[in-house]
């Protein structure tokens, strides 16, 4: 008499149960890995300080920064003029409201920065806002590189966004100041934020600068 073997058992194959398990299984697995990925992300570009030259240095607004803003404020405006002074770009974009311009170029100025070489621009205090219009700019100039001032744990999503727009970007964090510390709160804030651009934002970013030789 002929032996039965039934499926699954004997035969290799998979019961309905265990493929929806493994199933399951790997999603979870992947749920898990995405945010602890997107938290390597974050400290590993808050440890990095680029300062190979790029056309501009764009000194974010500090605006809605985790801690205090005018401290981080004076924090961005010395490293942006230190990468000035070092020669990294010969000029000095900063963004947010036009109530602030004044003060910020008063700053730079006694940081050695000239006011002939600092360009403002009216704009948020977002990540995207500002950066949309910093590289409408740069593409009117041709230029395609910038490095860009803001704080450690910012700057993993500020290359992402400048980047989805076509900026060759290099980011450069500051190095002293309120917000320099990788707090748990700090970088679970970016870690969401993250998240959310490269699940929503970076889908509907436009890339407003071609690339073209950096001068």
């Amino acid at each position: 008499m002929a032996t039965r073997i039934s499926a699954g058992k004997a035969g290799g194959g998979f019961s309905a149960r265990a493929v929806s398990t493994l199933i399951l299984t790997m999603v979870i697995v992947v749920a898990l890995l995405i945010p602890v990925g997107a938290t390597v992300q974050v400290v590993l570009a808050s440890q990095l300080d680029d300062r190979s030259p790029t056309q501009a240095i764009v000194m974010l607004d500090p605006g809605r920064v985790w801690g205090d803003p005018q401290a981080a404020r004076v924090a961005r405006v010395e490293h942006a003029a230190t990468l000035y002074r070092e020669g990294v770009a010969p000029v000095v974009m900063v963004t947010g409201p036009p109530r602030t311009h004044a003060a910020t170029r008063a700053a730079l100025w006694v940081e050695g920065v000239p006011p002939a070489d600092v360009i403002t621009f009216d704009t948020g205090a977002d990540t995207v806002g500002p950066l949309s219009v910093v590289a409408s700019v740069m593409s009117d100039l041709n230029w395609s590189s910038a490095t860009i001032v803001t704080d450690p744990a910012h700057a993993a999503r500020v290359q992402a966004t400048a980047g989805g727009l076509g900026i060759d970007a290099r980011v450069s964090p500051t190095d002293r100041g309120s917000n320099v510390s990788l707090t748990s709160d700090y970088v679970g804030r970016e870690v969401a934020a993250l998240l959310r651009h490269h699940a929503f934002t970076r889908w509907t970013l436009p890339n407003i600068v071609e690339t073209v030789p950096a001068r």
